[in-house]
């Protein structure tokens, strides 16, 4: 696929992460997709998810706000087959607290697929709120720690 072409799909997932459209999220994704943090600390936020626990997660999260986690893409730079991208994101928790974070994200395709998904933010902020629903592997819990 053109670089051009890897920016659409981007938009794309954008749209359906936002909708949390679980079955389009999937069809943008390889059967070998990967989403990994880089982010250092805490060890709670290095996680390393496929396919399966991916697709879930914007329901998971949304599930702790008052409407869904919104995420804003402000700009990308596409060469080859990766596609850099700067987002930010917007929601209100149940609790009252207000999530906002920036991002940026190293997207890497298998053809018209996203296989990988590098994600880099504030890890404080993304830990301040959230850290209380994630396990030791970074996974969403039911209850609250």
């Amino acid at each position: 696929m053109s670089a051009e072409n890897n920016k659409r799909t981007v938009e794309k997932y954008f749209e359906a992460v936002n909708s949390m459209d679980e079955d389009k999220i999937r069809s943008l994704l390889s059967d070998d997709f990967r989403i990994k943090s880089k982010n250092v600390n805490p060890p709670v936020l290095r996680y390393e998810w496929g396919i399966d626990q991916f697709v879930s997660a914007p329901r998971l999260m949304s599930a702790r706000m008052k409407k869904p986690l919104q995420l804003r893409l402000i700009a990308m730079t596409a060469e080859g087959d990766r596609v850099a991208v700067e987002a930010d994101s917007y929601g209100e928790m149940l609790n009252g607290s207000t999530y906002e974070n920036a991002y940026h994200f190293l997207f890497t395709f298998k053809g018209d697929k996203i296989a990988e998904v590098l994600e880099y933010c504030c890890s404080y902020t993304a830990f301040d709120i959230f850290g209380k629903f994630l396990n030791e592997k970074g996974e969403h819990v039911d209850e609250a720690r």
